[in-house]
């Protein structure tokens, strides 16, 4: 399916299995794009799996091996997307109590992120589903809970 829309259709960028386990044959990666699917509460641990993505490691990153097949050497290649992060908002497991502290958690998390070699990210969700509380919009009425911009280049408490 790579092949074939790099032929059929190559003004697309090709995505093989966004944020799991990208395919590699003969050291080529079948993606446009090398993504990853980061999760932790822990601001640290954050810091440690942004440095080791950046650096090439393909192990302890995420859930799973980001990288499976013949073996795949990160040069930068590629543009590396965080395709999905914020998924610290279940509150009986330690994530944000609260609107304020959940801004303050992602203002961390994205501050760090902006300070690594990293194409893109995207926040995990937009609004709670079921016992994710990781939702930025209330879901009944359409408001904004944090500040706007927040997942923006520009800090919008400043």
């Amino acid at each position: 399916m790579y092949h074939y829309m790099q032929i059929a259709h190559p003004q697309f960028l090709v995505v093989d299995n966004d944020g799991w386990q990208h395919i590699s044959f003969e050291g080529r990666l079948k993606s446009d794009i090398l993504t990853a699917h980061l999760y932790t509460p822990d601001l640290e641990r954050w810091k440690e799996v942004l440095d080791g993505l950046v650096n090439g490691e393909q192990t302890g990153i995420a859930a799973f091996p980001l990288v499976v097949g013949d073996p795949f050497f990160f040069r930068k290649q590629v543009p590396l997307i965080v395709s999905e992060w914020g998924g610290f908002g279940f509150a009986d497991y330690g994530g944000p109590a609260d609107n304020e502290e959940r801004t303050k958690t992602i203002l961390a998390f994205k501050k760090e992120l902006r300070k690594r070699h990293i194409a893109g990210d995207i926040y995990t969700q937009a609004t709670n589903i079921e016992d994710e509380k990781n939702g930025l919009i209330d879901f009944e009425t359409g408001a904004l809970k944090v500040p706007e911009g927040l997942l923006g280049d520009v800090d919008p408490m400043t």
